[in-house]
């Protein structure tokens, strides 16, 4: 799937949701795109490649979405509120339960599955961009990393993250990070 069209199936599913997203709309499409990138990076050897499965693409499309959609940081549930209605809108809701798992399991410490599966595949590639490597690599070599920071900038996408981190750690500093999980 070429990249252009892969950013035209994210832009189709994040539509309903640009008002919210406002200005952080570019970082979060790009964050999506990368993390999509990451999974096929990571799945090299799978067929279909995750970009191309609706699984990912619904997972990746609104697996954060609920920051902005619900105005809350403990966004796991809303997240995959929109992750279910989106795979019903479709009629996918055999996709349900996996798209499910990969939305809430996304912020898991340890791994949530065999490094093969579906729901590991995309939690370590969240956590490759998201952390910028604190939490690994996984195998992704420096220059396919810098290769898709330079095709999906970041257009400070981890300095929103730094700075909602704040704002929830000064309203609830006892759940500085309520979507993530051990």
């Amino acid at each position: 799937m070429s990249s252009d069209s892969l950013r035209d199936q994210v832009e189709t599913r994040l539509a309903p949701w640009h008002r919210q997203l406002g200005a952080d709309r570019a970082a979060y499409t790009n964050h999506v795109l990368r993390v999509l990138a990451l999974c096929d990076l990571l799945a090299v050897d799978q067929q279909p490649r995750p970009s191309a499965r609706e699984e990912y693409l619904t997972a990746a499309t609104l697996h954060d979405l609920g920051i902005w959609a619900a105005g809350t940081f403990d966004y796991l549930a809303p997240s995959c509120d929109l992750a279910m209605a989106w795979l019903s809108s479709i009629d996918r809701d055999d996709l349900a339960g996996l798209v499910v798992s990969m939305v809430d399991q996304h912020h898991r410490i340890r791994p949530a599955d065999p490094p093969h599966d579906p729901v590991e595949i995309f939690r370590r590639a969240d956590a490759i961009d998201v952390g910028r490597g604190l939490l690994g690599w996984y195998g992704v070599s420096p220059a396919a990393r810098r290769d898709l920071m330079k095709r999906y900038p970041a257009h400070g996408f981890h300095r929103t993250l730094v700075r909602l981190t704040a704002r929830r750690l000064r309203t609830n500093p006892a759940s500085p990070l309520p979507m993530v999980k051990w």
